[in-house]
């Protein structure tokens, strides 16, 4: 009976990668479809990289404009709760170097990611295994050309994500979880969330 009562409270997670501004181009995967996704799904708990501080505010300027013109609209229309699990603003372009031999790697290798997206082009190309043996080794070079500070807070960001994500998980077990965060977090929050399925069972976005 008690084994029986832990499976049913275990909660469905499935990570949606965003392209940030990208969504703005002229790609399938555009601020219309992503917010047809979330529509679709219509998730418990949309678990989106805003801070508290932005999401609790007056003013989503500062927010990313997959946020700020997707997820927000949709939960502004829908049942859908969003909790914002960023701890700070910071996001993956934020941590590149300003100057010198490693900022143009940076741009080198981001030009690389985003042809790579473009290519990718519909949301499931982007959340699918072949897209991702593309990007996360053209991420983790990005994150080589870092300062080691810029990489351990990098690294740190993305521990307090998963931490905020369980913590809403845990407040609220056994509901259906959407994780929407930058394509570049999804190598690092996912080894940190499988390590938890005792708690979560990780599906494809489309299996939601």
């Amino acid at each position: 009976m008690e084994k029986k009562k832990i499976t049913e409270s275990r909660t469905r997670l499935a990570l949606l990668a965003t392209l940030s501004d990208l969504h703005h181009d002229p790609v399938n995967y555009d601020l219309d479809r992503l917010r047809a996704i979330v529509t679709n799904l219509a998730p418990d708990l949309l678990c989106a990289e805003i801070t508290r501080e932005i999401w609790e505010g007056e003013d989503l300027s500062q927010a990313a404009v997959e946020i700020r013109e997707a997820l927000v609209p949709v939960v502004e229309a829908t049942d859908v709760v969003l909790i914002p699990v960023a701890p700070n603003s910071d996001r993956f372009a934020d941590f590149a170097p300003e100057f010198g031999w490693r900022r143009g790697l940076v741009q080198a290798i981001d030009r690389a990611l985003r042809w790579g997206q473009r290519q990718a082009n519909t949301p499931e190309a982007v959340n699918g295994k072949l897209f991702e043996k593309y990007c996360h080794p053209l991420c983790l070079l990005t994150e080589r050309a870092w300062t080691a500070e810029q990489r351990r807070a990098w690294d740190e960001q993305n521990k307090l994500i998963a931490d905020y994500i369980f913590r809403a998980i845990r407040r609220d077990a056994g509901r259906r979880v959407l994780v929407a965060v930058q394509c570049q977090r999804i190598h690092k929050l996912g080894p940190l969330l499988k390590a938890h399925k005792d708690e979560l069972e990780i599906v494809d976005f489309r299996n939601l």
